[in-house]
């Protein structure tokens, strides 16, 4: 029952959309006045039966001035409220110690009221920290200069003063004490609430990364399956070229084929990757011109190829069709460009400028046709569309061979 009761005037003016620190702020504020107020009655009570009844009546005042404050609080005048509670209770200790003189040891209420102001604010409210503070030792430096001279009252005797210094010391001290009870008590629960906190957090880390665990096993499963099937497919032109006997036929049937390795290299990229989403442009450069190389054989061996391909991750969605485009440039240069030659030189380039990529592919071969734009093969087809889907410019160069250069934009994964 009493914990309860306990309970309700803590969470005077609450919701549950406000923060720590201001939950911490309200629940502080209405417990320091409730002991402010219990304080004020026992006072008040004290003063009167020493025959006091003015400063009684003073006191009695305050007590009710702490019953304002939790009506501040439950308006949502939350700043107010504390502000308010703290310049109030400053300005009673400073009447009091100056009406009942030095003697009295009103004095000693100070003590636990900076210790209010202490746990009610941190050092991020600078100024208000400061005013609270400084105002309580301006009033004690005013009432020691005028030697308490400005509400001192003659009514009270020696024997009045004495008694009252036992009840304030019994009172400041049970204050302190009980302050530094809640503030304990509050960073204990404080504690309890980081601690449960921190294991909620611990518990959904775990679960994100065994969902991660979980996607990236799913991803390698897909990659792999993709890549298997695209080698089925792979296998399956084989098969049938091995079976045509016409040479543009099988020429055809070996271009399908070739791109559809590429993209199976692609994914054969991904699957060997520790990150799932980008492909190393120059391992899978390589293993694309072995594969073209493989499936030109007469005429790879008088044909060099360099590569100056930077360290450069592209994601699945510019790699394919980066791998596509190159694929079908190094097919027309070996089909094509060293006709009627005993020897050939391939260049690639694949290089990052600013948060542009630049792919270039240039031969020393028999150069192309002067009517290429018109050209409607597959292949030129091909590589406008891709280099439309890049959002890239292309475009080709015929001097001593032919040079195609594509710039495009870096996506830059989020």
């Amino acid at each position: 029952m009493l914990k309860e009761f306990w309970r309700s005037i803590s969470f005077i003016g609450m919701k549950p959309s406000y923060g720590d620190k201001l939950r911490k702020r309200i629940s502080l504020t209405n417990q320091f006045c409730f002991i402010t107020f219990f304080i004020c009655l026992l006072s008040g009570l004290n003063n009167y039966l020493l025959g006091d009844t003015y400063s009684a009546i003073i006191v009695e005042f305050s007590a009710f001035f702490c019953v304002v404050v939790f009506w501040m609080n439950a308006s949502g005048y939350h700043r107010v409220a504390t502000s308010s509670f703290l310049i109030v209770i400053s300005g009673i200790i400073f009447f009091f110690d100056s009406y009942s003189g030095i003697e009295s040891g009103t004095y000693l209420y100070y003590f636990p009221l900076i210790l209010a102001i202490s746990f009610l604010h941190d050092f991020k409210e600078k100024r208000l920290l400061i005013f609270h503070l400084t105002l309580p030792i301006i009033l004690l430096i005013i009432n020691l200069s005028t030697h308490y001279g400005l509400f001192w009252s003659n009514h009270l005797t020696a024997a009045d003063q004495y008694r009252m210094f036992c009840f304030n010391i019994l009172c400041s001290s049970s204050a302190i004490g009980f302050f530094m009870y809640l503030t304990i008590s509050n960073n204990i629960r404080e504690g309890e609430v980081f601690q449960q906190r921190l294991n909620e957090r611990k518990a959904t880390e775990q679960a994100i990364k065994h969902a991660l665990t979980e996607k990236e096993i799913l991803l390698a499963e897909i990659h792999h399956r993709v890549k298997n099937n695209l080698a089925i497919i792979t296998s399956l032109f084989n098969l049938q070229i091995s079976t045509v006997e016409n040479d543009e036929a099988r020429n055809i049937l070996l271009e399908s084929k070739n791109r559809v390795k590429s993209m199976a290299l692609i994914h054969d990229r991904l699957y060997k990757s520790e990150n799932m989403s980008d492909v190393d442009f120059a391992k899978y450069t390589k293993e694309l011109i072995d594969e073209i190389q493989y499936s030109y054989p007469t005429i790879s061996e008088s044909v060099i190829v360099n590569t100056h391909i930077s360290n450069i991750k592209l994601n699945v969605n510019t790699a394919i069709p980066c791998g596509l485009i190159l694929n079908e440039l190094l097919t027309n240069c070996y089909k094509y460009a060293f006709k009627g030659r005993s020897n050939g030189v391939i260049d690639i380039e694949f290089t990052s400028i600013g948060n542009m990529l630049r792919l270039m592919v240039r031969d020393n071969g028999v150069g192309l046709k002067e009517n290429y734009k018109d050209s409607e093969s597959l292949g030129m087809v091909v590589i406008q569309s891709l280099s439309e889907q890049l959002d890239g410019n292309y475009k080709f160069t015929v001097d001593n061979g032919t040079k195609f250069e594509l710039k495009f934009e870096q996506v830059v994964p989020v």
